[in-house]
């Protein structure tokens, strides 16, 4: 089996493939968790689902942050005994990366945009998202050309509740009217309603720039509050993992 791991800056996700049927957690990522920790939390994961570790023969990561790839190492080391591949320089993804600056293109966004291009073909808008909001365009000779990046649904209720002393925070959900009639229907129809619209407008202006019509994805943590306001996307939540499993099957000799 393989294990694919994409530790963002929110949440870190995993996939099991190989199994009677692909399995996929997640946990948040806890930048103070030590290695014990989470060989603890993975032990209680297989036993759960009556899986022995010795069943992972390999593992990917991908990670924006660095002190958690030091754990999530360890973890495949010193549990799984495996020797993890890491997103990054020299794995083939297989995906040409058409920016200014390639290298700062992150791996959880060759990840989705792998994933993307293998379940959906191109050309193809991906909404992702997560602790960013990211709109990645594959155009129509399946190459990464670009992207937005905003700050996300969870920074944004975050940085309103923060910063304005009466707004509290609020658990994301949809309002029934846009038009909210107390704090909590206010806060969440912009950051729901808003949200939306905006990736929609994106997308249409991306589609316009390209030239072309572009198939509609949404994944990412955050997509679940908005997908059901934008149903001409497709909703895929575990691109960036099926990426990962597919530039691994790439890389294998």
């Amino acid at each position: 089996m393989l294990l694919a791991i994409d530790i963002g800056n929110t949440m870190t996700d995993f996939g099991l493939y190989g199994g009677m049927e692909t399995l996929y957690f997640r946990s948040k990522s806890n930048r103070d968790v030590t290695l014990e920790e989470a060989i603890a939390s993975s032990e209680l994961f297989f036993k759960s689902k009556n899986i022995e570790p010795s069943k992972v023969t390999a593992a990917i990561i991908s990670s924006v942050v660095p002190s958690l790839t030091e754990i999530y190492l360890g973890l495949c080391r010193d549990f799984l005994h495996v020797e993890p591949r890491v997103l990054g320089p020299g794995l083939k993804s297989g995906l040409k990366i058409d920016t200014d600056n390639p290298k700062e293109v992150g791996g959880d966004m060759i990840a989705v945009s792998v994933g993307a291009k293998s379940r959906f073909g191109y050309p193809c808008i991906i909404a992702d998202l997560g602790t960013a909001t990211k709109l990645i365009l594959l155009d129509d000779k399946g190459s990464f050309a670009g992207c937005t990046i905003g700050a996300g649904l969870g920074l944004q209720e975050k940085s309103l509740s923060s910063s304005a002393a009466l707004l509290p925070e609020v658990s994301l959900q949809i309002p029934r009217k846009i038009l909210g009639k107390n704090t909590a229907d206010c806060m969440n129809s912009a950051l729901t309603y808003g949200n939306a619209l905006m990736i929609r407008s994106l997308a249409d202006a991306l589609e316009k720039e390209a030239g072309y019509p572009c198939k509609r994805v949404l994944t990412g943590g955050f997509a679940a509050y908005v997908k059901g306001l934008l149903p001409e996307f497709e909703y895929a939540p575990s691109l960036v993992l099926d990426g990962l499993a597919d530039i691994h099957k790439r890389n294998e000799k």
